[in-house]
């Protein structure tokens, strides 16, 4: 029986400093503008009814598209408020959240702490210098090690991310950057496949023949 589930917020491609290759965050959640307060409550409230009833222990709130803590201030504020609302009323257990390893500091850490987060998650992707490069994804892999230490300080539950297939990876690569999130430890990791989506940089580059992606046997091994 499932005894999770998690209420997803899409904030497409907000708080995001630069476009990385893969990303077409519009294309991806099929949304143009990011949620008003009311329509986000509306959400939450509509799969609070389908989850009455069923079982479930924990419920999330989490904020999915964009880089969240590189949103406004404000509107930081406004999301994380509206949530907070409905775990003090324990309508839901866990607010959870994914950013960039270069918009983690203290001041960020100290206001999340304020409105009751729980779950970091952190776009990673990989290890790899040159494919962080290659992958326009603007930050360097010293800052996941500063950005996982500071989240796990102030005590929240730390997730990463790992993208499979990226322009100049391999597959020792990824098993590297396998390996370097392991010694992190963290209590949430997500390894994605590298999908070609259209209207991204990858998509182009893809035409132009100067990126192939790896193979679907390459990608299970």
């Amino acid at each position: 029986m499932k005894t999770h589930a998690i209420i997803p917020i899409f904030i497409p491609h907000l708080g995001c400093p630069n476009d990385c290759v893969f990303c077409n965050q519009k294309k991806i959640t099929a949304r143009l503008a990011p949620p008003s307060r009311e329509s986000m409550t509306d959400t939450i409230d509509q799969y609070l009814k389908t989850i009455s009833g069923r079982g479930i222990e924990t419920v999330e709130i989490a904020f999915y598209g964009g880089s969240f803590t590189g949103l406004p201030i404000d509107l930081q504020r406004e999301y994380l408020s509206a949530a907070k609302a409905y775990k003090d009323r324990g309508l839901i257990h866990k607010i959870h959240l994914s950013t960039r390893p270069d918009y983690i500091s203290d001041e960020i850490l100290t206001n999340l702490k304020q409105y009751g987060t729980d779950i970091v998650e952190l776009g990673v992707q990989s290890f790899d210098e040159e494919v962080l490069r290659r992958s326009n994804r603007g930050h360097d892999r010293a800052s996941v090690y500063t950005a996982s230490a500071l989240i796990r300080d102030y005590g929240f539950e730390l997730g990463l991310q790992l993208m499979i297939g990226l322009p100049g990876d391999t597959y020792e690569k990824s098993v590297a950057s396998a390996r370097e999130a392991v010694k992190i430890a963290p209590s949430i990791a997500r390894l994605y496949p590298t999908v070609i989506i259209k209207d991204t940089a990858l998509y182009d580059m893809y035409l132009r023949g100067e990126y192939e992606p790896f193979s679907l046997e390459e990608t299970v091994r």
